[in-house]
């Protein structure tokens, strides 16, 4: 058995897939973009609300990113929706679904709850076979399935971006993804010390259960064989690097140069300074998707002189109220996102479902679990 496929079963990834049975919603007018609203189906019981952010003008074919959330993030998190417009507003469309247990994945449409962190919902889980990180990873393969029947979306040109918990999802899609192209991997590290000393339930008993079956280079190798990699972090991120090792980031760049010595394209890129922040975001992410997807809609030059706001800053003046673990200087205030003069779009004009819809079974984690017969 191939190591793909070892890994995929060790996270309870179904080999079968049913029909997407895509539902649009509506749409939102944002002027040089559009973002339209969708329901997918992942699996039996599981359907997914998404937002597709996209090019008002599309010509030809252009190049799509998922884009997977971190702990407490979803679809109408104001960070997670200027990212996704920053890369539409680039040419390239950006697909931003609910993971399952937030917003409208959660029982009482509640933001920000981390859900699936609930010790009973990874014990059940397991018992069925199947893993929360499974479950996050699968339904971001169900969003390239769909993608891919887009007949302007280029399949060629697939990417997949993700910050914190969305890193550790875009690190284990790009392994186990062949059509992916293209990696951000934010805020993550792909260390055994993400193992043994880091990380709640949902990241560190699939690490676990990955380095009993093959080392880094081998997991990171496989991504290699079809996809470029860029793994961005703050030098300071106390997040992830809780002890100021550094152990973490030392074993990123040695398994990454491991594989690839000239960093050509497996690459790191860490922000003096910086903390646990939206580096997915960033200019320097701007450039990497430039150089492996194509941003039809902006040139390399247009990129570099994108001027940088200040988060915090765009926070205060908008009324944005960060969670009192990011929303500090070090961490997500301190970030610098490239100025397009956005706008933080309201959770209600996101919404997918009509309000009766919230809490049904089809999108919540009991009803998932419960078609599982756990």
């Amino acid at each position: 058995m191939d190591l793909r496929n070892t890994l995929r079963r060790l996270l309870g990834i179904p080999e079968s897939r049913g029909d997407l049975g895509a539902e649009q919603r509506g749409q939102l007018d944002l002027g040089e973009i559009v973002a339209e609203k969708w329901l997918l189906n992942a699996e039996p019981a599981s359907r997914i609300p998404l937002t597709l952010y996209r090019p008002r003008q599309v010509t030809g074919r252009i190049p799509a990113i998922v884009m997977t959330c971190g702990h407490g993030g979803s679809k109408s998190v104001a960070h997670m929706t200027y990212v996704a417009r920053t890369y539409a507003r680039a040419g390239v469309a950006c697909l931003l679904a609910d993971p399952l247990g937030e917003e409208e994945r959660h029982h009482a449409g509640g933001m920000g709850t981390r859900a699936h962190d609930d010790p009973d919902v990874a014990y059940r889980s397991e018992w069925a076979g199947r893993s929360v990180m499974g479950k996050f990873v699968f339904d971001a393969m169900r969003a390239l399935d769909w993608l891919e029947t887009l007949d302007w979306v280029d399949g060629d040109r697939l990417g997949v971006a993700g910050n914190s918990l969305g890193g550790a999802v875009a690190g284990w899609l790009y392994a186990l993804e062949p059509r992916l192209r293209m990696a951000i991997v934010s805020g993550w590290a792909f260390s055994d010390y993400l193992c043994n000393h880091h990380g709640k339930y949902c990241t560190r008993a699939p690490n676990r259960k990955l380095r009993a079956v093959c080392e880094w280079s081998e997991f990171l190798g496989l991504g290699a064989e079809h996809a470029d990699l860029l793994v961005m972090n703050g030098d300071a991120d106390s997040i992830i690097d809780d002890d100021a090792s550094g152990v973490a980031w030392a074993d990123t760049v040695t398994h990454l140069q491991a594989l690839d010595p000239g960093g050509e394209r497996l690459a790191t890129w860490f922000c003096p300074g910086g903390g646990h922040r939206p580096y997915h975001g960033y200019k320097r992410a701007l450039r990497f998707i430039h150089e492996r997807l194509g941003t039809p809609a902006m040139t390399l030059d247009a990129i570099e002189a994108l001027p940088a706001v200040h988060y915090g800053t765009w926070c205060d003046r908008h009324g944005v109220v960060l969670e009192p673990l990011y929303g500090t200087e070090l961490h997500y205030r301190g970030a610098m996102l490239p100025d397009l003069g956005l706008a933080p779009i309201p959770r209600e004009a996101l919404a997918v479902l009509a309000p009766e819809e919230v809490g049904g079974r089809e999108f919540t984690i009991d009803g998932w679990l419960g078609a599982q017969g756990f």
